[in-house]
């Protein structure tokens, strides 16, 4: 490219005179100058590592639960909490699977010597205090036919879907104004706390509900409002805690009150977004 632009330059100066000689000079010395400037690479200490997965067999569990940790970098330190503390290079280092006996919020991150640590990754594992796969479970509202999971089977069978809601059949989907589950539990046992297992994807238009209420003997028992429901968010799987009051509640129903329209900071602006549930805890 250079040759070329001297080479026009010279022509250039066949009918031309000495202020011309000296522009094409100074053009010259300034293409030169560019060209001689050196590339800039990073220092590693400039890197940071990829965080690492964490994998789990099941996180939501009755008697254990065991955990994985994978990191790609070679050399690297993986260490983590149980606790849901921050990591930081005093944590425990992870060296094995993790058998969980408790409830537990998991967070890893990895070190390396010559890169920056990593972001932090974390993942919830739940221990369920009861058993109620034999539960009565009616839904008043159907999910859609896209994302039907394993009809109501889905909510009380402790089995946990990922954040990748198309696989697996774990996640009842649902884009209507409200949504209605009806339970019935065995007669000697009376909730204090109803967790409903939800999805948050705002790329995917899934978003967390705006309230939601239990309803038992005719009077609201229990309520809950989600605030951060309209705020952008990452990605994650939440568990929405609804304290009711122990009377007599064997008999209830959840309703979900999903967000009127999706807020004007995203794309889906105005339109009705979807809400996702795989799983109903009790306590």
């Amino acid at each position: 490219m250079t040759k070329q632009i001297w080479v026009a330059l010279k022509q250039s100066l066949t009918k031309s005179n000495s202020l011309n000689l000296l522009l094409m000079a100074l053009l010259y010395t300034g293409i030169a100058s560019c060209q001689s400037e050196k590339t800039t690479f990073l220092s590693t200490d400039e890197v940071q590592l990829a965080p690492p997965s964490i994998k789990v067999d099941s996180a939501l569990f009755i008697h254990s639960a065991l955990v994985q940790v994978q990191l790609a970098e070679n050399g690297s330190v993986l260490r983590y909490s149980l606790d849901g503390s921050p990591v930081n290079e005093s944590a425990s280092v992870y060296a094995q699977p993790i058998e969980l006996l408790n409830s537990a919020e998991v967070r890893v991150r990895a070190y390396h010597p010559q890169f920056t640590a990593s972001e932090e990754r974390t993942m919830r594992v739940r221990k369920l205090k009861h058993d109620i796969s034999q539960a009565s479970v009616e839904l008043e509202t159907q999910p859609n036919a896209s994302y039907p999971g394993n009809g109501t089977a889905s909510l009380t069978d402790g089995q946990k879907g990922s954040v990748n809601f198309r696989q697996g059949g774990y996640w009842l989907g649902f884009q209507e104004n409200e949504i209605g589950v009806k339970m019935k539990l065995d007669a000697d046992f009376n909730p204090g706390k109803i967790i409903l297992s939800m999805l948050q994807d705002q790329g995917s238009w899934i978003f967390l509900p705006q309230a939601v209420q239990v309803h038992s003997n005719g009077k609201i028992v229990g309520s809950k409002e989600i605030t951060n429901s309209t705020i952008s968010g990452e990605k994650q799987l939440q568990y929405i805690e609804i304290p009711v009051s122990q009377e007599n509640n064997q008999e209830f129903t959840i309703s979900i009150h999903p967000l009127q329209k999706i807020p004007d900071w995203h794309p889906g602006k105005g339109t009705l977004p979807w809400t996702f549930i795989d799983e109903i805890i009790i306590e």
